[in-house]
């Protein structure tokens, strides 16, 4: 494949995200009054997912507790349909979240199928609205839009996360942080505009051959993802952690070769401000995505939305998304079709 077609669906997906935004909101809203009373009288709701999908319940799993006050979690795919016990409890109700791109991913399907089976009912969120997983689910929000060509997942990973956060919104009843949600697809387009030279930039910086990516709270599902982009399409060394829980053997990794992206959060902003000065310390480069400007980082965002912890994670994406499609570039990859993938997994059942 030529140089100028490498990437070109990925690049367009990346730039397309606000408008994806704009139209999950549009669906999600609409179906307020179903998902209301899907998630009445749920005891626990259950996310659930693989890849992409699991990254993207463990962004939606923390706000939706956080604001409902019903006892919320992420765990893979796999984990439902082999621990069952493990995972849904024997008493009370439970309302499982599916999340898949495709609606077809083998263990998200199984997931469905198992938490049904235990009397569950299932929300499946994914891109194909005639999907296995779609079809079988007790109400399904199919967003379109935020379909892909790439095998790479960008658009269709933050609408989905965006979807989650929209139901938590509509469970709890909280206008308020429906409306801050609304805000999303303006301020990404600033944030596309504003800070897609800066993931040229950190790209072309050959010291840095391994990534680290740190978050907290609603932001760790986020730093998985990240990390995901960067072994997808880089194909380099990336790790994902809780930030303070990086300081417990992972640092030893940390030189002059790493980049540390840290995203910021505000319940935590002291003890990561303390971070910040320790990765400093050993070395490493740093990129700091936070709301605020923050001192002592070799490359920042300041988002200066005014928006919660709990809205503004998205924002987050696009200049890692761009990280890791330009860093793909130079190295010659195709982020379109990263190395071994498919667009789905299918397992043996």
């Amino acid at each position: 494949m030529s140089n100028s077609k490498r990437g070109q669906h990925t690049f367009a997906e990346i730039l397309n995200q606000p408008n994806a935004w704009a139209e999950t909101i549009r669906l999600v809203e609409g179906r307020a009054g179903a998902l209301s009373a899907l998630a009445d009288g749920a005891d626990e709701v259950i996310f659930t997912g693989c890849g992409s999908g699991l990254n993207a319940s463990r962004a939606m799993a923390p706000a939706f507790q956080h604001f409902t006050g019903i006892r919320a979690r992420a765990v893979p795919a796999a984990e439902v349909v082999y621990f069952g016990d493990s995972v849904l409890a024997r008493r009370g109700t439970s309302l499982v979240v599916l999340v898949s791109r495709s609606g077809e991913t083998t263990e998200t399907v199984m997931a469905g199928e198992a938490a049904r089976a235990r009397g569950s009912k299932t929300l499946a969120i994914t891109c194909y609205p005639r999907s296995s997983m779609a079809q079988a689910a007790t109400e399904c929000l199919a967003l379109e839009a935020a379909n892909e060509q790439s095998v790479t997942t960008t658009q269709s990973l933050t609408s989905m996360v965006l979807c989650g956060q929209l139901l938590a919104g509509i469970a709890a009843g909280n206008g308020g942080y429906l409306e801050q949600l609304r805000r999303l697809p303006a301020l990404g387009c600033q944030v596309i505009e504003r800070y897609q030279d800066l993931g040229r930039r950190i790209a072309e910086d050959d010291r840095i051959t391994k990534f680290a990516f740190v978050g907290s709270g609603p932001y760790y599902g986020l730093a998985r993802e990240s990390q995901l982009k960067v072994k997808e399409m880089v194909l380099l060394p990336s790790d994902a952690y809780p930030v303070l829980d990086y300081r417990h053997g992972p640092k030893s990794n940390v030189d002059e070769h790493m980049l540390v992206t840290l995203l910021m959060s505000d319940s935590a902003r002291r003890v990561e401000g303390e971070f910040l000065r320790e990765m400093t310390g050993l070395g490493g480069n740093l990129f700091v995505l936070a709301d605020g400007a923050e001192p002592d980082a070799d490359y920042r965002v300041a988002l200066g939305s005014g928006l919660s912890e709990f809205v503004r994670d998205i924002l987050y994406m696009p200049p890692i998304h761009f990280l890791a499609y330009y860093k793909s570039l130079r190295r010659g990859q195709d982020p379109d079709n990263p190395a071994n993938l498919t667009y789905w997994v299918e397992t043996a059942r």
